[in-house]
This record gives structure tokens, sequence and C-alpha cells, in this order.
């Protein structure tokens, strides 16, 4: 595998030679099918199909092949666990307690998608509720790196990443509520992007997620394709109080725009001021070498004290998740038994039980306080440029709740040891994006991450398009 991948091999070279009729839709599904039947039984990425529904889609597609199919029309697709749900697969968020639920229904985004002709094979791996730095759920097992094997795949859209990078599909649907579409994009050495908070819809059955943290979109093997797929999903909900409007030509479009110079900030030091192992640091520097040659201002940046999180950021989820699953219980007519949740959901549904009304908002407080922090710390600046991890992906095993002492402080200092430069961005509701751009002497990817301000998505894309060619051209 190598690091980067050609536009020759994204979702949008493949929905070009379905327009050309020199594959039919039918035959792009069928390749995908055979791709996740071959590496599925070593990696672990897909938990749920419905091949039979979708071959059955893409005959009826190529009967009706539209004059001006959209640039990923035809192309196939998964959808995550959680958050979202559709008509074709039940949402069971990676738990026992949900194996059994049902289908509820398209959710805003699954159903513009399939109206921008993604073809839905099934869903992928998740920490149980989306909640780890590494996909190891009780219910699925682990998903295992197409690098290596014996590594994680970063948490919480790992089984998306996995699929996207070992090929079986070219995009695939991803959470972010606190670096889950960037985290498993570095590791994995695909592009995750995560949009500003409330730009894809996230209804009907939610306006917001996490008090506002979560954002969905999907991780893919190019830049174009992720403004591709924001183009078909973008866009405020009907009855939605929140939410921004794209611009008129689209993000797809956008990228074709001259880049301004840009002042971007850079550090490789974390908010705690930990810096980041040599392997991220350097191709941080990298990136900014190649940025300044381009003719943009590199400055220094630090993270404001403010966005250093503590247990006030668990209290904005995990509210979500005693939620979902006292409504489960609801449903069920019974509570969990012990073996039906993990013993982190257990700690996590203990730990929000036992908050007030008052600490909930307090801890939409702290949030507050951080988003402005960070934009004051980026009032004089485009863009911020990080390490998207702090460390290369560790083993299989050790950034789990057990691994860490079953204890929720001991897995946090883990895990935001591993991966702390994601969460201020979901704190602040920015765009921001995980983009491969090296190897480790190993031959392990690593990635940098790039962030603006809200709303400023198209910039992000626009610059990570053209780290993206500098790299691929070997600069």
């Amino acid at each position: 595998m190598t690091v980067n991948f050609s536009a020759s091999d994204d979702g949008m070279a493949l929905a070009a030679r379905i327009a050309r009729r020199e594959i039919s839709v039918r035959e792009a599904v069928d390749g995908a099918i055979a791709e996740i039947e071959r590496q599925n039984p070593r990696l672990n990425a897909v938990v749920a199909e419905r091949f039979e529904q979708a071959q059955a889609e893409a005959s009826r597609m190529d009967r009706a092949v539209p004059e001006d199919p959209g640039p990923l029309w035809g192309v196939p697709f998964l959808i995550k666990d959680v958050n979202l749900y559709s008509a074709a697969l039940p949402t069971r968020f990676a738990s026992r307690f949900f194996a059994t639920a049902k289908p509820k229904g398209d959710s805003t985004i699954v159903r513009r998608w399939q109206q921008g002709g993604l073809v839905i094979l099934g869903t992928t791996n998740t920490p149980e509720f989306a909640g780890d730095f590494t996909t190891e759920p009780h219910a699925y097992g682990p998903c295992r790196n197409p690098w290596n094997p014996d590594l994680t795949v970063g948490g919480s859209s790992g089984g998306a990443a996995a699929a996207v990078a070992s090929g079986m599909v070219r995009l695939a649907h991803g959470t972010d509520l606190g670096g889950s579409i960037r985290i498993p994009a570095a590791c994995c050495g695909v592009f995750g992007f995560k949009p500003s908070v409330g730009l894809n819809p996230l209804g009907p059955w939610a306006e917001e997620i996490a008090g506002g943290l979560d954002s969905d979109h999907v991780l893919t093997r190019s830049v174009r394709d992720s403004a591709a797929a924001l183009d078909l999903t973008a866009g405020p909900d009907a009855g939605t109080r929140v939410g921004w409007t794209p611009p008129n030509k689209g993000y797809l479009a956008a990228l074709s725009d001259d880049l301004r110079p840009l002042r971007i900030g850079v550090t490789v030091s974390d908010p705690f001021g930990r810096s980041a192992a040599p392997s991220q640091a350097d191709a941080v520097w990298r990136v900014a070498a190649i940025l300044q040659k381009m003719g943009h201002r590199i400055d220094s940046y630090s993270y404001p004290a403010a966005a250093q999180t503590g247990a006030w950021f668990d209290a904005l989820w995990t509210v979500d998740l005693l939620h979902l699953v006292s409504e489960r219980a609801q449903e069920l007519g019974r509570d969990p038994e012990p073996d039906e949740l993990e013993p982190m959901t257990w700690a996590f549904l203990k730990t929000a039980q036992s908050l007030s009304a008052l600490d909930h908002l307090r801890a939409r407080q702290q949030m507050v306080a951080a988003a402005q922090a960070l934009g004051q710390s980026m009032a004089e600046l485009d863009l911020v440029l990080t390490p998207a991890l702090a460390e290369d992906p560790p083993r299989l095993g050790t950034l789990t709740f057990e691994a860490n002492g079953s204890d929720l402080d001991q897995w946090a200092e883990r895990g935001y040891g591993f991966a702390p430069f994601a969460t201020p961005a979901n704190l602040a509701g920015q765009p921001s994006a995980a983009l491969p751009v090296a190897l480790t002497p190993e031959g392990l990817p690593v990635a940098i991450q790039v962030t603006g301000r809200p709303g400023a998505d198209a910039l992000v894309l626009r610059a990570a398009q053209a780290i993206e060619a500098a790299v691929q051209a070997g600069e």
C-alpha cells in the first residue's frame, strides 16, 4: 500500500466510468461485495450486509441511468453502526443490548446519499456507542488495520476507515464527536473530514448529538470525493433551528478556486503542552515548508488553556448514551442484563446518572468558553496545522477500557495521549481534516490535521487538496 491514493482510484473515478458505460452499477456493486467477502474475514470492518438488496438496486439503476448522473452516482457505500438510521438496515450501536433492533427509517443524510446515487451495502464496525479511541467492541470483535492487522484502526469510525483503506469501498460514513472521523483516517491512511457542526443534518430524530459536539460525514480516498459527498448532504434539514448553508456553487466546484495567500498557525504541541512523537511532528514541519513554498505565511500557534478537556467533556455526550439505553429499555420492557453492555458503558452510565441538570449546563458553558477561546486564538489566522495523532497507531488491546485498569481516568489519559489534537475542533464546531502525507520507517501512514474557522469548510478542503497534490507530486 502507498500512503496517497491516486484520483484514478477514488469514488469519482468509479462514477465517471459508470457514466461512460465502461462499467455498470451492478458490476461496481458486485466488485465491492467481492472485496468485502475477500478481506472482511481478516479485517472485520463490515458487521452487517444487504448485498442482495444492493444488487437489485444496482440493476434498477442500470436500467434508468440519468442523462447527467452526479459525481458519485452508482458508487458502493457503507454506513457506520451509530448515530444515523436507515430503512434498509438496523442501527445497533455495536451493542448486544441493541442486537435485535429493527430498521427505524431513513435519516435525512441517508436519504440524501441515496438520492445522490450511493448504493448502501452494509454497516461498519465501531466501538460500543462510538465511545472509544479504538474499534474493539465486545459485540463484533476488533477491527484490524489494513497496514498491519496487529494495530488499531482508531476509533470510532474504525470500520469505515479500514473498509476505505483496504479498497472494499471508495467512501464510507463516519461520525466525529471527538475525532472519530479523523483519528481512524490517520491510523489507516485515508482522508477524513469533519464538517462545521450543523452543516450536515442529523435529523429527523436529532438536531444535535452530544451537546453539539458531533458532525457526521464520510471517509474517502481523495479530497475531491469528500467535497463531492458534502455537496450531496450539506444544508439544513426541514424544521431545524441550526445549520450552515453551503455555497451556491458547491464544495466540489470550490476546489477549483485559486488558493489565496493564507496565514497558517502551526504547532506540534497539544492543548496540554505535550509534544507529538517525532514521526508526527516531522510530518507537520514538512507540510509547513510546502505551504510556505506555496506563498502562505507560517506562524507559531499555541492552543488556549480552555481547550484542555476534562471530566466535563464526557458530561456532554454520556447523557445521550443514557437516553439511548433508557429508550431501548422502554422499548424492550426491561433493563439491560450485565453482559449486554460493556464495562466501560456501565461506567459511563453511572457517571451520567450522577449528573444534575446544573452539571450538564456547566459542561455546555465550558464548551462555549472553549469555543470562544479557540476562536480568539485564530482571530488573525485562516488555518491551524497540527499532527492528526500524537503517536503512531498502537497495538490492539492497549487502548481499551480493560487494558487501562477498567478505570475511566486512566483510560482517558491513555486515549487522549494518543489523539489529543482532534477534540478542540469539536468544542469549537470547526471544520477539520486529517490527511495522510508520509510513511514511518515501519511503513505506517502519518497524517497531519488542518483546521479552519467555523463555516470555512471550502477553505479547509481547498487547502487539503493543495497539500494532497504536493505530497503526491513528491514535494
